[in-house]
């Protein structure tokens, strides 16, 4: 297992990557979709958040590998997502 500074490190690095291409794509298609790439923002910074709270708050009765194995595939799914969200509005 990684360490929690390198999971965190992570997270952070990932969701501003997903901002900084949020507004790449503001840049090179106008601003006349800034409302659904705002939301996928927000979105993203959401999933930061609650993934950042998760990682900070590991239940005692559960083995840490697993927990926080679980943790990063389910921010990773969440990345993903978000990811198709701002494509899709590239096909639009």
């Amino acid at each position: 297992m990684r360490n929690l500074r390198t999971i965190k490190k992570d997270v952070e690095f990932l969701v501003a990557e997903l901002v900084d291409d949020c507004f790449i794509y503001l840049e090179l298609n106008g601003e006349e979709k800034m409302e659904k790439v705002g939301e996928i923002i927000g979105e993203a910074l959401d999933l930061q958040d609650d993934t950042m709270d998760k990682i900070n708050r590991r239940p005692k009765e559960e083995k840490a590998s697993k927990y926080y194995n679980a943790v990063t595939k389910e921010f990773l799914e969440g990345i993903d997502t978000l990811y198709e969200k701002l494509s899709d509005l590239s096909k639009k």
